[in-house]
């Protein structure tokens, strides 16, 4: 969707964006403060970009930036939410991405009345500018969300300069998720292949499958990989970096005395696409080698 330029309309059509996916008109939000839960670590972390962490009265476990959001209720994980213990917390709006869920739950949190707002994710610079938008819809105050998003836009244009400059093949990277004993790989239509390209990177799993699957046993020999990319938090999970190639996935790599460039975000910085995506890219293009002074 197209969002005209002007303040007014672009209001207007997100208003209208919105009431399609609530069935029923977004009203302005300005005669009352809203109570808000917030399902997604990205739209917490842009109420407190845009200080209206007072109108939160709830978050997911994925609301880990900034560390204040810690301290706030937790209605859970959010693609596993329980209606009830988010209508315990009073709300009066709920702020989400479409990965939140059950669908079940969406609904009958609707049914009760709440003013359910969900904002569509496809790993894109378009998936911050929307939740952006929605959050200062929210909260009514659309002109800070625009001046925030144009500083995002700002970084943006910076670091895709840069980007560009780069000379040579693109490194071949993947991007491993896992917070338990067994990892897994992301392919096309993940945040993490998403994050890959728009480092300037090449997932050579990208055209293999869709989705994340495990890795098995047999590793990753054979792609010729110039950089692994993970979380801070799966990191962790596999005791280290010593630890981590170690593990039997990883030893056709190791026997060969190759040790791709391990880069490692936290995960919501990293995976959420939120108003911090500019200074991830940038870190991740400049230890990859595709940043260009």
């Amino acid at each position: 969707m197209t969002i005209p330029h002007t303040d007014r309309r672009r209001r207007a059509c997100l208003r209208a964006a919105l009431a399609c996916v609530l069935g029923a008109p977004v009203p302005s939000m300005a005669q009352q403060p809203p109570r808000l839960v917030s399902v997604a670590g990205s739209i917490t972390e842009i109420v407190y970009a845009l200080g209206k962490q007072s109108l939160l009265v709830g978050v997911d476990s994925t609301s880990t930036y900034p560390e204040a959001a810690q301290h706030l209720p937790r209605v859970g994980y959010m693609r596993q939410l329980s209606a009830e213990g988010v209508l315990s917390l009073r709300p009066t709006v709920l702020l989400a991405t479409s990965e939140a869920g059950p669908p079940a739950v969406i609904r009958q949190l609707r049914d009760a009345g709440l003013r359910v707002l969900i904002v569509p994710v496809e790993h894109t610079w378009d998936d911050v500018r929307r939740k952006i938008e929605a959050v200062g819809l929210a909260v009514n105050a659309p002109s800070d969300a625009n001046a925030l998003w144009q500083r995002v836009v700002s970084a943006r244009a910076e670091v895709e300069r840069h980007i560009a400059a780069r000379e040579g093949r693109a490194p071949r990277a993947v991007f491993v998720l896992g917070h338990g004993a067994s990892p897994s790989v992301a392919g096309r239509g993940t945040a993490g292949d998403a994050i890959i390209r728009l480092i300037g990177a090449h997932n050579p799993l990208h055209d293999r499958y869709e989705g994340y699957r495990l890795l098995g046993a047999e590793g990753l020999t054979g792609l010729a990989l110039d950089a692994v990319i993970t979380t801070r938090e799966t990191l962790q999970a596999m005791g280290g970096v010593e630890q981590w190639w170690q593990r039997p996935q990883w030893q056709g790599m190791a026997q060969r005395g190759r040790r791709p460039v391990l880069w490692y975000e936290d995960a919501l910085a990293l995976l959420g696409f939120g108003p911090r995506l500019p200074e991830v890219l940038q870190r991740g293009a400049q230890m990859l080698g595709t940043w260009r002074t």
